[in-house]
């Protein structure tokens, strides 16, 4: 089920990096050198190249979204590499944008309830509910753009502070590698938007109507990103905050 899917690709994320940031700052922080450094940066990179490749080719959207979510583990992995405080900031920074982005899109598959009842929702399955619902699909595109790192929004700010920190640690050709695979990443978010408002689909499809609940989630997280574009201080200081007191 794909509030399951919902459940299992967002909410794990932050206890397990938060647990490793404990681990690897705190309990054992004498073996960053030697070992997490190394460790993080390997697990980075491994992670970007899979989640690269594998969603070049990917005709679902659910799968699509497995394979970004492995991508965007990858840059959290290297923001974490850097051992600093501003390493850890950026992580948190991207693991709220994240979270947000990725609660959006799949609430929004949640309700592509196709009448063959499939549970892979194909790109073009979802040409309708954009096309029936303009200021839905309009939120969907966004957040698309947020994912990919376009700027101005939150997931380009939130990769910048990545690249930036891996830079300012010297990881010069980890941070060319990471620019690189967010630019091929950004070829299949960008896709996405052509395939639903530029390509047609002659198939009829029934749409489950948006809940309350499901309302809820769209609005709130919709809204907080479109604040951040106006007002991102307030993000970069609580994630600060919040990752000292992580350190402590």
């Amino acid at each position: 089920p794909t509030l399951t899917s919902l459940i299992f690709a967002v909410v794990p994320k932050v206890a397990f990096f938060v647990v490793i940031l404990r681990l690897s700052f705190v309990s054992f922080w004498s073996l960053f050198p030697t070992f997490w450094e190394d460790f993080f940066c390997l697990c980075g990179l491994l992670s970007l190249f899979i989640g690269c490749i594998c969603g070049l080719g990917e005709t679902k959207i659910k799968r699509l979204l497995a394979f970004s979510s492995i991508g965007h583990t990858g840059f959290l992995c290297l923001g974490l590499s850097s051992g600093s405080i501003e390493g850890v900031q950026s992580v948190l920074f991207y693991l709220v944008i994240y979270m947000l982005t990725a609660a959006f899109l799949w609430v929004y598959i949640l309700h592509l309830d196709l009448r063959s009842n499939s549970s892979l929702v194909s790109f073009t399955d979802a040409i309708g509910l954009v096309r029936s619902n303009p200021f839905l699909g309009f939120g969907v595109v966004l957040i698309i753009f947020s994912l990919a790192g376009i700027p101005p929004f939150g997931g380009f700010f939130a990769k910048l502070n990545i690249f930036i920190g891996l830079v300012n640690s010297s990881f010069y050709i980890v941070a060319i590698f990471a620019v690189f695979t967010s630019v091929i990443s950004a070829f299949y978010y960008i896709r996405l938007i052509k395939i639903f408002y530029f390509e047609k689909n002659n198939n009829w499809f029934f749409f489950a109507p948006l809940t309350k609940s499901a309302s809820i989630v769209l609005v709130s997280s919709g809204i907080t990103i479109i604040f951040f574009m106006f007002s991102p201080n307030f993000f970069y200081l609580l994630s600060y905050k919040v990752g000292l007191s992580l350190m402590l």
